[in-house]
């Protein structure tokens, strides 16, 4: 068997990242049983993809999920109510004064009318507590829901920009990936840019190493040339901050690439005399 052609044929890439069917798997399995060198490269692809991940990976918040977590505990404990020591009323020691009895009534009745007073506004002060704690709590655990929804759409969009990183690094490593280098032309002969294209799988990638900021109201506009005839390939921004490939659309056939610069949205043709890179795709 030939165990070279085995390694470069793409399948070990699949095996990795979990994409291999049932039978290619058990394949690979057996093979690198027998074949040190097909376990070694298989390894070395799992070590050069987890860097690859790893150094394009977008990280949440510090501290983020620690702080919901807290927010939500404190939010659903219920407080403790304060004691508060009971009221004590003095009472008129009862002493009996002949022809009194009515007076004696009369205190009572407005001592009990106090009393009832006295609880009410109590029972209404306590009601209104009661309701303010609730509203804190629903106020907090509200905040914490919505804290939480960040952090889950941040985890999902992590989890996006490492699937696509993980697509790159398959077709990069692919066999049937050419890289094509679009190098500066006298408008910027420092400008350098790569298209990974793949006309087996029918992917392509764009790698901007180098490109001039271009001025307010103009966009670079990538181009394939099939058969001497430009296809657009679209429009596309320059920014230093991000990093990985930008997938732009397969052309069959090309013969080569090139980027101009064109009025923001893109044109119909490209503009010649503002190219900035070109390069050939190699014969096979």
């Amino acid at each position: 068997m030939d165990i070279k052609g085995f390694i470069t044929s793409g399948i070990l890439e699949l095996y990795v990242n979990g994409l291999a069917s049932p039978e290619e798997v058990k394949e690979v399995e057996e093979l690198a049983e027998k074949h040190p060198e097909i376990q070694q490269e298989i390894d070395a692809i799992r070590q050069a993809l987890e860097q690859y991940v790893l150094s394009h990976q977008v990280q949440p918040p510090a501290g983020l999920k620690a702080k919901i977590m807290d927010r939500i505990d404190s939010a659903q404990k219920p407080r403790p109510v304060k004691s508060k020591p009971a009221a004590t009323t003095a009472v008129p020691s009862q002493k009996t004064h002949t022809g009194y009895e009515k007076d004696s009534g009369a205190n009572v009745s407005a001592i009990a009318s106090w009393l009832l007073a006295f609880g009410m506004l109590a029972a209404g002060v306590l009601a209104y507590w009661f309701y303010t704690q609730n509203e804190q709590a629903r106020t907090a655990l509200a905040a914490s829901q919505v804290q939480y929804e960040q952090f889950k759409q941040a985890c999902e969009e992590r989890q996006q920009k490492e699937d696509a990183l993980r697509e790159q690094f398959i077709a990069i490593r692919h066999k049937a990936t050419q890289p094509v280098q679009m190098k500066g032309t006298k408008l910027a002969e420092d400008a350098l840019a790569t298209v990974y294209w793949n006309n087996v799988r029918r992917t392509s990638y764009l790698d901007v190493a180098s490109l001039p900021i271009p001025p307010s109201g103009k966009q670079y506009q990538l181009w394939a040339i099939v058969d001497g005839k430009p296809a657009d390939m679209g429009v596309f921004e320059v920014n230093t901050n991000t990093d990985g490939l930008t997938p732009v659309p397969f052309i069959e056939n090309a013969q080569a690439f090139a980027v101009t610069l064109e009025p923001e949205g893109g044109s119909e043709n490209p503009t010649l005399d503002q190219m900035y890179v070109v390069g050939s795709v190699a014969k096979g």
